[in-house]
């Protein structure tokens, strides 16, 4: 507990300390009156969230369950007469045992006649309450997804968000007292048939942090809606290049800010002369409501520009460090298939910049949140969502068995399930998490891998997280960092093809590479070793890639209809699945 530390919640000292900290200028900086009275409220408003929920969890997670039966029954209750639930009964089901017997585990698609119908007829088919808006996601069938929310959840995310935002306060105070650099989606990207707006759900969670603090965000809301991406990100540059006081940046997905720095490289001189200049060199593509928005942060900045002109004449490339020096706290992904990119990220961040768990976070719901230091402290949030879990080796064997909040086990991979105050009931999303820890009786839990992240060619069953801990133990030892990882199962030829992008400098042999890979994978997969040595499943083939074939395939999913502020690589999959061309980005062609 002391990790997580829920019960520091009543010291005087650690309060004054904490609440004074922001206070303190960057590099001998005096701040104004008003903008230490903007940090003083900040400060005071976050102290006092967390003080509030910190004791608050301190009690729930004492008896988890019973916050869920209760939640449950006030979810059956509550929408016992629309259109699932008189179909399902919801009149008469007395316990999570019967819910479990009714409700069958589903997915978006089978639950999309119900939302279309709110959509198109405005009939309570899933909950009572009428959606107020809508969070937009792709669709395993090419269809966008559709996720509704209602006002009272809406309430509850705003509410988590802000102990989300409070505890990494507390863990980090400092990364409050500049500027915000916060990269989400679009919160608002139009309208549906029933007039009700639909965005993307990280827009939507970031538009629930308190106030005060989104008085702090570089970018304005106009400028995530642009939609071309390579504009957008330039666009975002020369806002943030234009404050050196960056203290935090948030991005749920880590491929972003290494995109962001990349972008800085290739057109420095030209965003340093737009700074000194107060101009922007792609205004013209920039749509002009939004121009209008950002027009008065464009102006010149000759000081500044001097400084990064000084970095430029450096040898070594600029880092993310050297852009914002005050860089205390980087909030993204680092779980799963993200910690390739995380660890790549790491190599442009300061030694004092500290990297946190943003937490699990869907479109359909967020599943938990970071409540300390501990990278494996995602604390579900179970007083909003109904959870269930099923091991993922009975999932796969196609023999589940539906485990409640209490029955789980520390160290055990879980395909999770989830109910959803707006409407998604036993919502299957195919994704994995583990089981970290107890904080009291309640388990904390972290995102493993999407269950389609599994291949299975002779019985091996390989899994997507084995896979990344080769390569990455592999490639580290040869002295390079993996950008971007992907490892086809090439059924037909009963073997794997595996290509790697590392960072830039001399690296050995394709073989040299996926003989390391083989030898890791041996050793973590019994199966695999034994399949390997009886021959029954060929040796790995790997091929080098070319520097930027991870952002190319980003780019080529997003034009298939990805979204890419929930864009999440699967590291593993089949050939006949994957029309991307690896191929032809080998650095050998």
């Amino acid at each position: 507990m002391a990790d997580i530390g829920i019960t520091d919640t009543t010291y005087p000292k650690a309060f004054l300390a904490q609440m004074m900290a922001p206070f303190r200028g960057h590099h001998g900086r005096r701040r104004s009156l008003g903008r230490w009275l903007a940090d003083t409220l900040i400060a005071v408003r976050l102290r006092l969230v967390w003080l509030f929920q910190g004791r608050r969890i301190a009690i729930t997670t004492r008896d988890p369950m019973r916050v869920q039966r209760r939640l449950l029954a006030r979810s059956l209750q509550r929408n016992r007469a629309t259109s699932f639930g008189y179909r399902h009964g919801f009149e008469t089901i007395r316990s999570y045992e019967e819910f479990a017997q009714r409700v069958s585990v589903a997915d978006y698609e089978v639950l999309r006649p119900f939302v279309e119908a709110e959509i198109e007829r405005g009939e309570s088919a899933l909950t009572d309450e009428a959606p107020e808006q809508y969070a937009r996601t792709s669709g395993s069938t090419g269809k966008p997804k559709d996720v509704p929310l209602i006002r009272s959840y809406l309430g509850a995310l705003r509410r988590i968000q802000q102990t989300s935002v409070a505890a990494q306060y507390r863990v980090c105070p400092e990364a409050f007292s500049g500027g915000i650099l916060a990269l989400v989606g679009p919160a608002y990207e139009g309208v549906l048939a029933n007039g009700k707006p639909f965005g993307s759900a990280s827009g939507i969670v970031a538009g629930s942090t308190p106030a005060l603090v989104r008085e702090k965000f570089v970018i304005p809301a106009p400028v995530l809606t642009v939609f071309d991406s390579r504009v957008k990100y330039l666009l975002i540059l020369r806002l943030a290049l234009a404050r050196p006081d960056v203290t935090y940046l948030g991005s749920a997905n880590s491929t972003t800010l290494l995109t962001l720095i990349k972008l800085y490289r290739e057109n420095e001189a030209v965003l340093i002369d737009d700074l000194a200049r107060g101009t922007f060199f792609m205004q013209d593509q920039v749509p002009p409501e939004v121009w209008s928005a950002i027009r008065g942060r464009v102006r010149a900045q000759p000081d500044r520009a001097a400084e990064l002109a000084q970095l430029q004449s450096g040898a070594p490339a600029a880092r993310i460090a050297d852009l914002w020096p005050s860089l205390h706290l980087v909030v993204t992904w680092t779980g799963g298939s993200a910690g390739i990119t995380v660890d790549a990220l790491r190599g442009e961040l300061s030694a004092r910049t500290r990297v946190l768990e943003l937490g699990y976070l869907a479109s359909e719901f967020r599943g938990t949140f970071t409540i300390g230091k501990n990278a494996g402290s995602g604390m579900p949030t179970f007083d909003t969502h109904f959870f269930e879990f099923v091991e993922r080796e009975k999932w796969d064997s196609g023999a589940p068995e539906f485990l409640t909040l209490d029955r789980v086990r520390k160290g055990v991979d879980y395909y999770i399930i989830v109910t959803t105050p707006s409407g998604l009931y036993r919502y299957f999303i195919n994704d994995l998490v583990r089981v970290t820890g107890f904080l009291h009786k309640t388990p904390l839990l972290r995102f493993v891998q999407k269950g389609k992240g599994v291949t299975n060619i002779t019985g091996e069953k390989l899994y997507e997280a084995q896979v990344l801990a080769a390569v990455r133990d592999a490639v580290v030892a040869m002295g390079r960092t993996p950008r971007f990882v992907m490892m086809l199962a090439d059924e037909q030829a009963r073997r794997y093809r595996l290509y790697v992008e590392a960072d830039s400098g001399s690296k050995p042999g394709a073989a040299e590479l996926a003989a390391a890979v083989d030898a890791k994978l041996r050793t973590l997969n019994v199966e695999y070793l034994a399949k390997r040595e009886s021959e029954r499943l060929g040796s790995i083939s790997a091929a080098w890639l070319a520097v930027d074939t991870g952002e190319a395939y980003k780019q080529f999913c997003v034009k298939q209809g990805q979204r890419e502020g929930q864009f999440k690589i699967v590291a593993l999959a089949y050939r006949k699945d994957f029309n991307f061309d690896l191929e032809a980005c080998t650095e050998s062609c």
